[in-house]
């Protein structure tokens, strides 16, 4: 049975911009235009068209959404998360991956014998959290470094365990 493709979040509507229906966007992607070229929905499933008018010097996107035409219109969108699928997104680089692709893998430890799952990943501004969920049931955070998770693939995560 093929596994059904994922959302990927890109983007969020952030504010109205101006009188005329624009919307200010805060990108989730590496280059923040990205999110323009992708083919993008809503939580909902519905199609959003974006036409890029121009970034402000801290980033975000003002774009036209749609048919929307007017200021009212455009702050009924706001806090509207963007998605678009994975299989629409550009083949991560080596050594690269998308957080959603970490969702679900199996923890092994270096010996390679199971040790739990990944349940969550969160990120509070401080960098990634990645919350294992051990074979005993208990969960636990652990700060996303290259010396707790040492190995990637796509079928486990390696894990060592911090020293307390």
């Amino acid at each position: 049975m093929k596994q059904p493709d994922k959302l990927i979040l890109v983007g969020v509507i952030s504010s109205a911009h101006g009188i005329k229906g624009e919307v200010m966007i805060r990108s989730l992607t590496a280059n923040p235009r990205t999110v323009i070229a992708l083919p993008l929905v809503n939580q909902t499933d519905a199609k959003i068209e974006l036409k890029f008018i121009r970034q402000n010097p801290k980033g975000d996107l003002i774009c036209k959404v749609n048919n929307i035409d007017n200021r009212n219109d455009a702050e009924s969108l706001k806090g509207t998360e963007l998605f678009c699928l994975r299989s629409d997104m550009p083949d991560p680089a080596e050594e690269e991956f998308y957080i959603e692709d970490l969702k679900d893998l199996t923890v092994v430890g270096l010996d390679l014998a199971p040790v739990g799952r990944i349940s969550g990943i969160f990120n509070f501004g401080a960098g990634d959290i990645i919350e294992i969920c051990f074979t005993d049931n208990k969960t636990e955070l652990f700060p996303f470094r290259k010396e707790i998770f040492p190995e990637i693939t796509k079928g486990y995560v390696i894990f060592i365990a911090p020293a307390c």
